[in-house]
C-alpha cells in the first residue's frame, strides 16, 4: 500500500495499481529506449506486473500501531513483505520468464535486501540468484546491457507512478517527497550524457511535467485509491474501513 497522510484522512494507494500506472507510463516512452522493438511487450509487462506480490496483502491493510497509519510498503513487515515479493516474482516468471527475470533482479537491487545480514535478506538473495541462473539457462543467453537499460526503464517507471502516488497534486518543489526533490534518477536511461537526473514537476493539479522528454508525446491516465477517514477507522477498524470507503479516480496527465 502507498500511504498519504492528510489531517482527517489516509489516501490510500494499492501497490498493484501503483504498478498498472507505471506500466501505462512504460507504454508512453519513446520506443527505442527498449533497444529491440521484440522486447518491448515483456518489459512492458515486467513493469505492469512489478508488484502484484502485494495483491494479496492490500486486501487486508493492517494497522501500524507505532506510527498510529496503516503499515505502508516502506514499514511492512519485512519477512512477510519479502515472502510476498517472491510469490508475485514467481507468478510473472509463469506468464512471461524475461519479464519474471526482470522483477527479480528489481527487488534483488534494494539495498536493504542486498545488503541484508538478517536470515531473510540471504535467503531472498540465495534464491533470487538461482532463480536468475536458472531462467538465464532456459532463456538461452540475456544481453546485460540491454537487460540493465530494461531494468532501468522498470526503475524509471516506478517513480513516475510513485511520484504522483506520494505526493499531494499540484505541491511545490520543496513539499514534495524527500525521495524525489533530487530526481528520479540518472537521466542515462534515456540515452543522455552528463550526470542530469529526470525530473518531475507538479505543473498544477492535474499535470506532472517531466524533463529530459521521455514520451513519444503527452497522455492522460488515471489513478484509483482510497479516501479513507480517520474517524471510519476508529470506529469501524482499518480493514472495514477501507473495504466500505469507495473508489475514487485521479486523472493526470504526463508532458514533457
Amino acid at each position: 500500500m502507498v500511504i498519504r497522510e492528510q489531517v482527517e484522512h489516509f489516501i490510500m494507494i494499492e501497490q498493484h495499481e501503483h504498478a498498472r500506472l507505471s506500466g501505462e507510463i512504460a507504454k508512453h516512452l519513446k520506443p527505442e529506449y527498449f533497444i529491440h522493438e521484440k522486447d518491448r511487450q515483456d518489459v512492458i509487462y515486467a513493469i505492469t506486473q512489478h508488484d502484484r506480490g502485494w495483491i494479496r496483502l492490500d486486501a487486508h491493510p493492517i494497522w501500524n500501531e507505532v506510527t498510529k497509519a496503516p503499515y505502508y510498503f516502506v514499514d511492512y513487515p519485512y519477512a512477510v513483505k519479502l515472502k510476498m515479493y517472491q510469490t508475485g516474482i514467481q507468478e510473472v516468471e509463469t506468464v512471461n520468464p524475461y519479464a519474471g527475470y526482470l522483477v527479480s533482479h528489481h527487488f534483488s537491487t534494494f539495498p536493504d535486501i542486498k545488503n541484508g545480514t538478517d536470515p531473510f535478506s540471504i535467503s531472498f538473495n540465495q534464491e533470487e540468484k538461482q532463480r536468475q541462473e536458472q531462467l538465464e539457462q532456459q532463456l538461452g543467453s540475456i544481453q546485460e546491457t540491454e537487460m540493465k537499460q530494461h531494468y532501468h526503464l522498470l526503475q524509471l517507471c516506478d517513480d513516475l507512478s510513485l511520484y504522483v502516488c506520494m505526493n499531494e497534486p499540484g505541491v511545490s518543489k520543496e513539499k514534495e517527497h524527500p525521495w524525489f526533490q533530487n530526481g528520479l534518477g540518472s537521466a542515462a536511461v534515456l540515452f543522455q550524457e552528463g550526470k542530469e537526473s529526470v525530473q518531475a514537476f507538479w505543473k498544477d493539479e492535474y499535470t506532472v511535467e517531466v524533463q529530459p522528454a521521455p514520451f513519444r508525446k503527452s497522455f492522460e491516465t488515471e489513478l484509483s485509491y482510497r479516501k479513507v477517514a480517520k474517524k471510519d477507522i476508529q470506529d469501524k477498524g482499518l480493514n472495514k474501513a477501507f473495504h466500505e470507503t469507495e473508489q475514487a479516480v485521479q486523472k493526470i496527465t504526463y508532458t514533457s
